[in-house]
């Protein structure tokens, strides 16, 4: 086979697995966020980045099974930190993010894995996300 042939087919293979996983997340399992859950491989962890000029609040062990990209109705974080302004964690340090928290009246606006998105306090003010998540905090308001 020729080998511009054989990359095609490499990459279309890969553009086809990514589609996939993308579409069916809760046939993953072993790569959501779960209950004392850990960097895999050590570079599929879930991050966080803090362009703001405050420090966010972050769960890093969130110890009750909930949906992923979602705010959670209770409270079930196990172990908290804080992102101080215009740094990141997860990936450098190891270390799993699960989920970060938007205080009451507050907005966050950013990006989830490359997606626009805004939070808003809903629930419990947290909000779970899978451990090869990275988010991504440009402004508050």
């Amino acid at each position: 086979m020729h080998l511009r042939t054989r990359a095609g087919t490499a990459l279309g293979a890969a553009v086809l697995l990514v589609a996939a996983l993308a579409a069916a997340p809760g046939h993953l399992p072993a790569l959501g966020a779960h209950p004392r859950g850990g960097c895999r491989f050590k570079v599929l962890c879930g991050t966080v980045q803090n362009n703001t000029t405050r420090s966010l609040k972050i769960c890093l062990s969130w110890d009750f099974r909930g949906a992923d990209q979602a705010y959670q109705p209770e409270d079930h974080c196990g172990s908290v930190a804080y992102i101080r302004p215009y740094a990141v964690y997860g990936v450098p340090q190891l270390k799993d993010v699960d989920a970060f928290y938007i205080p009451n009246g507050t907005a966050y606006y950013g990006l989830y894995s490359g997606i626009p998105k805004r939070w808003t306090h809903t629930g419990s003010g947290w909000w779970k996300f899978g451990d090869s998540t990275s988010v991504q905090i440009d402004w508050t308001a």
